[in-house]
């Protein structure tokens, strides 16, 4: 488990292990999900949807504490706005690469 999100989780439920494990399991099993939808929209340059994943990828990090995730998401949002397809392509890159570290 991420320490970020262990602390940050342990401190929202009051320290209790089982909750912790089944939010972050839930967190780890989502992101995967959306990294490959979040693939799959830029490969279709489906800028709107993109849009969309990123910036439930955001929601799901910030719950679980994973703000370098959220940080990723949010700049992906960015270049999505913008149809930027090396940045956007960089960024679901590292999105994927901080959900295969989970």
């Amino acid at each position: 488990m991420k320490p970020c999100c262990k602390a940050f989780l342990s401190e929202q439920f009051g320290g209790d292990e089982d909750i912790v494990a089944e939010i972050y399991a839930e967190y780890v099993t989502s992101l995967h999900a959306k990294a490959q939808e979040a693939a799959d929209r830029l490969a279709a340059a489906d800028w709107q949807r993109l849009d969309e994943t990123a910036h439930a990828i955001k929601g799901n990090a910030l719950v679980a504490g994973d703000t370098e995730t959220a940080d990723a998401a949010i700049a992906l949002r960015g270049a999505s706005k913008l149809g930027d397809s090396a940045k956007a392509g960089e960024l679901v890159a590292r999105i994927r690469e901080l959900a295969a570290q989970l």
